[in-house]
C-alpha cells in the first residue's frame, strides 16, 4: 500500500474510532485535553492555561497529548495532576471524543471534529502578529486538515490577530480578547521572576542577554546552517554601546535543526530545548530575529527588538507575507553594518517610542490576565449539563 493510501486509511480509521467513542461513551464533564504544537511540547499558551486551571479548579481532569519523543524528554518533569497520552493513539482519540474541552495552539486534522454544545474547542494559536501567512491564507482552497473555523472560541491578543484568524482559519465565531496567556508574565514583568530565570540559565546578573531567535525556513530547514550575520561582531557592538559583557541565548525554531554556532561557543547559551519561551523573553535585554513573532511579544516590556532581514525579497515571495516589515514600525537591518548602526543608535527613549508604535500598529489587547480569561470560560463549562452551541 502506498504511503498516501496508508495515510488516508489511517485518517479514516481514526475518524471512525473517534465517532464510535463519541456514540458509545458519554462526555466527561470535567475532562480537558491539551496539546501544544501537535504533541511536540509542554509549553506555550496551553501550558499556562493548564497550570492556572489546576490552581483554580483542582477537580478538572487534565490530559495532555505528546509524541513519543516529547514524552520521553519530559519524563519526570510533568506535574502529578497531568495524565499524559501518546498523540494519535487510541487512548488519545478516546480522550478527545469524551472530553468537555479541547485546548491547543496548532491545527487539528478534520477527522477530529467535536460536538458543539457537548464539547468546546478553544484555539490558542501561538502567534497572532505573524509576518508569514498561515493556514488558509497560505494554502490552496480545499486543503485538508483545518477545522479551526469550527472553534468555540479563538483567543487573541490584538486587532490584527482578529482579522488574520478570520481569513487564515475562516473563523466566524467569538473571541477571547484578553491577550496570550504566555504573555501574562511579560505584562507583569516582575524583577524577581527575571532574576530567578537568569539564575536558572546560569547567567551572571550583570551580563547583557541577547536572545537570538531565527524563525523556520521552508524545505531544507532541517539542516544546520551558518549564521546570516556575524554574531561575534554583534555582541562586540553591544558591549561597546553599553560598556558591559553580553551573552547570546540562542533559540532555534522547534521545526528547525538550528544553526552552526561553534565560532561563538564561549559567549553562547543554547536554549533551544528550554520549554518556556516567555521565560527566555523575560530574562533577555534584547531580541534579535528575522521573522519570528516572538519579537512582538517581547516589546510588551519596552525592550528593543531588532529584525535582521538580508533575504527579505526572497522570503516575502516564497511563503507569502501579511505586510512589508520595512513599512511596519520595526527596527530592521539588511546587512551587518546596518545592524551595528541600529545598536549604536539605541536609547531607552527611542526603544520605548518604537515599542509603543508597534503596539499601536497591531492594536494590542494584552491584559496580563489572559490565562484567567480562558479559565473563566472553561470552568463555566465544566461539570455542567449539555448546552446549546454558542
Amino acid at each position: 500500500m502506498s504511503k498516501h493510501n496508508h495515510s488516508g486509511f489511517e485518517k479514516a480509521y481514526r475518524g471512525a474510532y473517534v465517532t464510535l467513542n463519541r456514540l458509545l461513551r458519554p462526555v466527561d464533564p470535567d475532562k480537558v485535553v491539551f496539546s501544544c504544537f501537535r504533541g511536540r511540547s509542554y509549553g506555550d499558551n496551553p501550558r499556562c492555561i493548564s497550570e492556572r486551571l489546576h490552581a483554580r479548579c483542582p477537580s478538572a481532569k487534565i490530559v495532555w497529548l505528546f509524541t513519543r519523543d516529547a514524552l520521553a524528554r519530559l519524563e519526570g518533569k510533568l506535574p502529578d495532576y497531568v495524565e499524559p497520552l501518546i498523540f494519535g493513539s487510541r487512548q488519545a482519540l478516546a480522550a478527545l471524543a469524551t472530553a468537555r474541552v479541547w485546548v491547543d495552539n496548532y491545527t487539528k486534522d478534520k477527522y477530529l471534529s467535536f460536538t458543539p454544545g457537548r464539547q468546546f474547542y478553544i484555539q490558542t494559536w501561538h502567534g497572532d502578529r505573524a509576518i508569514k501567512k498561515i493556514c488558509y491564507d497560505l494554502q490552496a482552497p480545499g486543503d485538508e486538515g483545518r477545522i479551526e473555523e469550527h472553534c468555540s472560541r479563538v483567543m487573541t491578543g490584538s486587532a490584527f490577530g482578529e482579522g488574520m484568524f478570520r481569513t487564515a482559519f475562516r473563523y466566524k465565531g467569538a473571541y477571547l480578547k484578553a491577550g496570550a496567556p504566555r504573555n501574562d508574565i511579560l505584562v507583569k514583568n516582575d524583577p524577581g521572576d527575571r532574576e530567578r530565570i537568569r539564575r536558572k540559565l546560569g547567567v551572571a546578573p550583570q551580563a547583557g542577554l541577547l536572545l537570538y531567535a531565527p524563525t523556520f525556513r521552508e524545505p531544507g530547514d532541517t539542516l544546520p546552517k551558518r549564521l546570516q550575520m556575524d554574531l561575534e561582531r554583534t555582541l562586540d557592538a553591544l558591549e561597546r554601546r553599553t560598556g558591559k559583557r553580553w551573552i547570546c541565548l540562542f533559540r532555534a525554531h522547534y521545526l528547525s535543526a538550528g544553526i552552526d554556532l561553534a565560532a561563538v561557543q564561549d559567549r553562547l547559551v543554547d536554549v533551544t530545548a528550554y520549554q518556556d519561551m516567555a521565560e527566555l523573553l523575560l530574562a533577555a535585554d534584547m531580541v534579535l530575529t528575522d521573522y519570528s513573532s516572538c519579537a512582538m511579544d517581547f516589546i510588551i516590556m519596552d525592550r528593543p527588538a531588532l529584525f535582521y532581514i538580508p533575504d527579505w525579497e526572497a522570503y516575502r515571495q516564497k511563503p507569502g507575507v501579511y505586510y512589508d516589515v520595512r513599512e511596519a514600525p520595526f527596527m530592521t537591518a539588511a546587512d551587518q553594518a546596518g545592524l551595528e548602526a541600529l545598536i549604536e543608535g539605541l536609547t531607552p527613549e527611542k526603544t520605548a517610542e518604537n515599542c509603543a508604535a508597534i503596539r499601536e500598529y497591531f492594536g494590542y489587547y494584552e491584559t496580563g490576565r489572559a490565562a484567567d480569561a480562558v479559565c473563566d470560560y472553561i470552568i463555566e463549562r465544566l461539570g455542567s449539563r449539555e448546552k446549546k452551541p454558542d
